[in-house]
């Protein structure tokens, strides 16, 4: 895609809203970095995402908004447009599928702008792609990664990684070390929420049961991540496993946990954004899934590990089950222990 002048020179990326979602979209903003080198690349995102991109090295700037709801949402997305028009962006990616995100772009009166086909959206777009039915299939990666496939360029996709500064390790090493905990603590990260909905949650006491068979066998230290909101959930879970654990949930900030999540052995975890940002900074995962699907969003990369129940009626997507939620009840403590064991390997090792 070029512009009247030729390959475009100012580009900006609408981001996607969600942290897993945000990780894997690394790949493909990767590839635009790498069609159009000399290009400004400038990424628009809510502001609470926005450490997950200050660190990424193929990205140019960063513009935060707030992300209001409702009526100020109108007010402050007119403010958006006017403000990225002096900008004078000449190309936008726009990677949600809301009608609100394509509507930034329109406002800004960006000439090109990219993004899939989704309802009266589309018309807000100047190259509408449409999402086939191969490619929902398909892991998120590949989903935005295809995006960019009208750029005219065939590039290997890059695995997601998130670059970590400095401070985020020294911050991660020194809240550790207060805790008395060093090099050699066999760490293992535990993250028993879900932001997309209870149905995605395995029984938040079976974590903590599994917690106090792996402090008891191979004399693990439990990390505890979440949202601030979830922090009875994680306190429970450490107070149930009885032994060394410390709850970080609410207390860090995404790259803090990026940082904490580097120095753990392996994550346990539902499906959510902190499984993705556990496998882009190398830590394997062994992860639980029920409603949802882990070919579209399951944890990318060698070395993690699934759990979950064949159900007939599982992935659903729901975010509430409306039966038994058996394709999480149905995972015994036992059964995940094992997985964990597995992966962890012989002790020592």
């Amino acid at each position: 895609m070029k512009t009247q002048t030729g390959d475009p020179r100012r580009i900006l990326v609408r981001g996607v809203n969600w942290v897993g979602d945000t990780v894997m979209t690394y790949p493909a903003v990767q590839r635009i970095r790498t069609r159009f080198p000399e290009a400004h690349l400038a990424v628009l995102v809510r502001k609470n995402l926005a450490d997950l991109w200050g660190t990424v090295p193929f990205v140019d700037e960063i513009i935060p908004f707030e992300g209001l709801r409702g009526g100020p949402a109108v007010s402050e997305d007119l403010r958006i447009g006017l403000s990225l028009k002096k900008k004078q962006f000449d190309l936008a990616v726009v990677f949600p599928r809301s009608f609100r995100s394509a509507f930034q772009v329109f406002m800004a009166g960006i000439p090109k702008r990219l993004g899939y086909r989704s309802g009266i959206r589309s018309c807000l777009l100047t190259h509408a792609v449409d999402r086939k039915r191969e490619l929902l299939q398909a892991h998120r990666i590949h989903y935005y990664y295809k995006l960019i496939d009208l750029f005219g360029m065939d590039e290997p996709l890059m695995a997601p990684q998130i670059f970590l500064r400095e401070e985020d390790r020294a911050w991660a090493r020194e809240r550790l070390q207060e805790k008395g905990f060093g090099e050699d603590s066999l760490l293992i990260g535990m993250n028993p929420g879900a932001t997309y909905g209870l149905a995605k949650c395995w029984p938040p006491e079976r974590f903590g049961d599994l917690g106090q068979r792996l402090q008891q066998k191979r004399n693990a230290v439990l990390l505890l991540f979440g949202k601030a909101d979830e922090g009875a959930v994680t306190r429970g879970i450490v107070s149930r496993a009885g032994g060394p654990g410390v709850d970080f949930a609410g207390r860090t900030t995404l790259l803090q946990l990026a940082a904490l999540l580097q120095r753990c052995r392996l994550l346990i975890t539902n499906d959510t954004g902190t499984m993705h940002v556990s496998a882009a900074v190398g830590t394997p995962v062994v992860a639980v899934f029920g409603p949802t699907d882990p070919v579209t969003t399951g944890p990318w990369g060698e070395g993690h590990v699934i759990v979950r129940k064949e159900m007939g009626c599982s992935p659903c997507l729901k975010r509430t089950c409306p039966k038994d939620h058996s394709c999480m009840r149905d995972i015994s403590v036992a059964e995940l222990e094992e997985a964990v064991i597995r992966r962890l390997g012989a002790p020592g090792s």
